[in-house]
């Protein structure tokens, strides 16, 4: 158990998760949370690799320093392993992605063409961190900006141009990406180069105002210089 809270994704292969004396079995595209303080333990118990996106928040403590994680002993696979099952309301803080987004939005001039679920977030129960899939089907924008929490992505499909603190990139499937608080960073697909990527966000974001859109306050720095001449 830990004193921090972690998700995870699956990305490839089969797993078994034991929490809190529950045992379930996961597979690829399946989520799910586990709170601080929660015993749990996971293994694969297949034939193939298992692959999964993991993450913490509050940021675990380094090798050495305040204990944050505590082992309390063998977990039991004795019991019966349950299948995942969402229409079950007693299947609570696991998920599963069915492949399927909805329809893209067109929010303003610096952010279109994009379609999100959410997969963890304040409401699926997690407090410290946020968990969703982002999609650009053709072209669309998301423009330079900046936040007060950290960002990572995980390429899932397709590929995408990006500037990060002024410095460009092409990500592909595959390829991860991080930006800090205050890091400048945007999104620019293509037309005719689908694109979707994993993304966690860490603390989750504020109620509003998460985004500082930086077009938006340069037009305005333009304006006040303009009455001040």
């Amino acid at each position: 158990m830990h004193a921090y809270e972690k998700s995870f994704h699956v990305l490839a292969g089969e797993l078994q998760l034991e929490r809190d004396g529950h045992l379930i079995a996961l597979a690829k595209d399946d989520y799910g949370l586990v709170p601080p303080g929660t015993p749990h333990a996971l293994r694969n118990a297949g034939t193939r690799p298992a692959q999964w996106v993991e993450v913490c928040a509050p940021q675990p403590k380094g090798v050495g320093g305040w204990q944050d994680t505590f082992f309390s002993g063998r977990a039991d696979w004795n019991g019966t392993i349950a299948t995942l099952d969402i229409t079950d309301p007693r299947i609570k803080l696991i998920g599963h992605y069915d492949g399927t987004m909805p329809e893209g939005t067109i929010m303003h001039g610096d952010l279109r063409g994009f379609s999100v679920k959410r997969f963890i977030d304040h409401e699926f129960g997690a407090v410290h961190l946020t968990m969703f899939t982002v999609e650009f089907a053709n072209g669309g924008i998301c423009n330079h900006h900046d936040h007060a929490f950290e960002e990572a992505y995980l390429v899932l499909e397709g590929g995408v141009d990006i500037v990060f603190d002024g410095c460009e990139y092409t990500l592909h499937s595959g390829d991860f990406a991080w930006t800090g608080v205050g890091s400048r960073h945007a999104f620019f697909p293509a037309e005719e180069r689908p694109v979707r990527w994993l993304e966690i966000q860490a603390p989750q974001p504020p109620a509003q105002f998460g985004n500082r859109w930086h077009s938006r306050w340069e037009y305005l720095a333009q304006l006040t210089s303009a009455r001040k001449a």
